[in-house]
Order: C-alpha cells, then structure tokens, then sequence
C-alpha cells in the first residue's frame, strides 16, 4: 500500500502542477483581452473564449482530483477505496470498452459531420477529413506500439 502511497502522491503533484498552469494561461487570456480592450484592438472572442471555458473545465476538474486524492491520503480507508477502484480489472475492462466503443462512435460521427459538411463548406470538409486522417494515424501508431510491446 505504501507503493500506491507513493502513486498517489506523484498524481496529486502533477494534477497540481496542472492545476496551477491552468490557472496561469487564464489570467493570462484574461490579460490579453483587457490590453486588447484598452488599445482598442479586436480580438477574437470566440478563440479567446473556447480558450476560457477550456481553462475553466481544467481547473474544476483538477480541483476535484486534488481534492479527491488528498482525501484519500489523509484516511486510509479511503486510500484502500481508491487503490481498488484504479486496479480492479473489472473497473479496468470497463473503462477500456467505453472508450473503444466511444471512439468508434466519434469516428462515425465525424464522418456524418464531414459528408453534411461537403454540401455547406468545403474548408470544414477539408478541416474534418484531416482529423479523421489524423485519428487513424494516432490509432495505427498505438496499434503497432501495443503489438510490440505485448
């Protein structure tokens, strides 16, 4: 258990290291768009808003696995909880067909989206082919790595 211990410290150090970047870019954004707005220069608010609400969604979630990993290192029985459900194999089959089945259903999506695209604009089809391109190349490279590796 003091192995996991160990794990669990490393995680909540990196989750913190995240925590505060997070926290770094948005007051950063929220800078550039003050100055932008004091020079009287445009900026793009939906870049700098997608840019936001990314920021906003990284730090709440940080803030709960901070939270939720500190409390586990503070009472053993929750630690003992945590241990259980990052190495129960039925936990971990699960989570490994959500996301085969997930990423089967984004790549078919994406292909709808790109086939609805062509009739509106051909840069959004273009945009949409690369990253189902872009996709299988990711997937290709996974497969081969995990082929060598098992």
């Amino acid at each position: 258990m003091e192995d996991f211990r160990k794990q669990v410290r490393k995680t909540l150090n990196i989750y913190r290291a995240v925590l505060i970047a997070a926290i770094v870019i948005l007051i950063v954004l929220n800078v550039i768009e003050i100055a932008a707005e004091l020079g009287e220069k445009s900026t793009n608010d939906l870049s700098n808003g997608f840019g936001t609400g990314v920021c906003a969604s990284i730090i709440t979630l940080m803030i709960v696995n901070v939270s939720r990993y500190s409390t586990a290192l503070k009472n053993d029985e929750k630690l003992k909880k945590l241990y259980i459900l990052e190495t129960d194999e039925r936990e971990r089959l699960i989570y490994e067909k959500s996301n085969s089945s997930s990423f089967r259903a984004v790549i078919i999506l994406l292909g709808l989206a790109a086939m609805v695209a062509s009739f509106f604009s051909k840069p959004i089809f273009y945009t949409i082919v690369a990253i189902i391109i872009a996709i299988a190349f990711v997937q290709a490279a996974f497969k081969f790595y995990y082929r060598r590796k098992y």
